[in-house]
């Protein structure tokens, strides 16, 4: 064996140790990924999400819970999804990790039961509901190769090629129960109480699986024990929190509406436990850790507004929301890297060395309900819907320089999606509501890799159904 077979050997023993000592991150490649904000509802989902002011259906706790007092009768709702998410990947600096990306999974989307009393204070419609709804998605998945090299005393280049298998998965839903009160005859309000307790719904948790397989080489040459194999499971459990939605409709006409709503800005605690495993030709270790962190998700403040034609007929709608993605904070006092013992949920940095700005939803939709008025009773009463919306996401929007990716300006990455929907409400008892949208983005995700020259093209598709039972 050579000196320099010898003299590699020795170093990638010890880096191991080190490693596996420090439990510091081993992959070369740090893969972000922010959750996805969940919509609630096949028909406000139809009309691209455009709801605020309209909020007359079971979902209204979610996007406006002062539209509860337009329920006039008791009811329960189920919504279930269907997802497909694509990434396809293109680089300049790293073409080994050009490819597509999928991931499909389903699930609930929201479920509630809503009551109104009718007899209170001047006569004015107060409507009590409880609702499960699944606020953030985290899953994704990524199987790619990766290489890299690194030069040595005396002329000599190291390099490795590595395959990265990345999972992430899980999701946060909430316990909500929801009150609207009827303050005028044109003004509602309401307010939503989110409860994130794990207790209650056990599926509150998340987490992040990594398997890195990397060979070394020295000028080309490979030797078969310098195999390597980083192995990292990232557990996020015990979650817990507490946040309300506040919202207001108003009524300017008897066809006008304008909606307003804000989520709170809420803390939840959350056992973070983390699992790495190192082996390979040079050596192997094991090193776990487990402690308490603090997360920071952000507020979100939109107002909407919608008009109903004469003929009762068509309706249009707008909203627009705003989200405060720096707020994103994840606080992990015990971490033994100073720099990391606060980060951007988002670009997984220290808060001052990336810019996150907030992002700017707009959204617009349709609905057209085929009523017949030659007819007193109409047991089959059917709808379409469409909508079209821009739809960002958060990002440090990082730069190409000479050295790679510098600072970013912290630019949100451009998305756009289009919905259609359909509906029918049975002899006025049963609603049975059907959802498509389609959402994309061109040029997206630089933060996800941090390579210089990379983005990717994202394709997501969701299929929402929905029932609804009135009493």
């Amino acid at each position: 064996m050579s000196k320099v077979w010898l003299l590699l050997r020795c170093s990638i023993g010890i880096l191991m140790l080190i490693l596996i000592a420090s439990g510091v991150h081993a992959q070369s490649v740090d893969i972000m990924s922010s959750p996805n904000v969940v919509g609630s509802g096949a028909r406000a989902l139809g009309m691209g999400g455009a709801f605020i002011a309209i909020a007359d259906d079971a979902t209204a706790a979610s996007w406006n819970p002062g539209g509860l007092t337009q329920l006039e009768r008791p009811e329960i709702s189920l919504v279930y999804d269907f997802k497909w998410n694509s990434e396809r990947f293109s680089s300049r600096s790293h073409r080994e990790i050009e490819g597509t990306y999928n991931v499909s999974f389903n699930g609930f989307n929201y479920a509630s039961g809503v009551y109104p009393i009718q007899r209170t204070i001047a006569g004015r419609n107060l409507v009590l509901s409880l609702n499960y709804q699944r606020q953030y998605d985290f899953d994704r998945k990524l199987n790619f190769h990766y290489r890299d090299v690194l030069g040595l005393t005396g002329g000599n280049v190291a390099g490795f090629r590595s395959t990265i298998k990345y999972r992430q998965q899980g999701q946060l839903s909430s316990l909500s129960p929801a009150i609207g009160f009827e303050l005028t005859q044109r003004l509602s309000l309401g307010v939503t109480f989110n409860i994130w307790d794990e207790s209650l719904l056990p599926e509150n948790e998340w987490e992040i699986q990594l398997d890195e397989r990397r060979v070394f080489n020295i000028n080309g040459a490979m030797n078969p024990w310098s195999w390597t194999r980083f192995s990292m499971q990232e557990k996020y459990t015990g979650f817990r929190g507490f946040n309300i939605t506040v919202g207001a409709l108003y009524r300017a006409t008897e066809r006008l509406q304008f909606g307003m709503v804000y989520h709170s800005k809420f803390t939840a605690s959350v056992n973070y436990e983390r699992r790495v495993h190192i082996w390979g030709g040079a050596g192997n270790g094991f090193v776990t850790g487990r402690r308490s962190q603090e997360i920071v998700f952000p507020s979100a403040i939109g107002f909407g507004a919608s008009y109903r034609f004469p003929n009762d007929k068509l309706i249009i709608a707008m909203d627009v929301t705003r989200r405060e993605w720096d707020q994103f904070i994840i606080h992990d006092p015990d971490n033994r890297q100073i720099n990391r013992r606060r980060i951007s949920g988002v670009t997984g940095l220290p808060p001052d060395q990336n810019d996150v700005d907030p992002v700017y939803t707009v959204r617009f939709g349709v609905e057209y309900v085929f009523v017949n008025k030659k007819k007193a009773i109409q047991n089959l009463l059917p709808s379409v819907r469409a909508g079209a919306f821009y739809d960002p996401e958060p990002a440090s929007n990082r730069s190409d320089n000479f050295f790679g990716l510098g600072r970013g300006d912290g630019k949100p990455d451009d998305y756009f999606g289009i919905s259609l929907g359909a509906g029918v409400l049975i002899k006025n008892r049963v609603n049975i509501d059907l959802a498509y949208v389609y959402r994309w983005g061109d040029g997206v995700r630089r933060d996800t890799f941090g390579f210089s020259g990379t983005s990717a093209e994202v394709e997501q598709h969701t299929v929402y159904i929905s029932t609804v039972v009135y009493f």
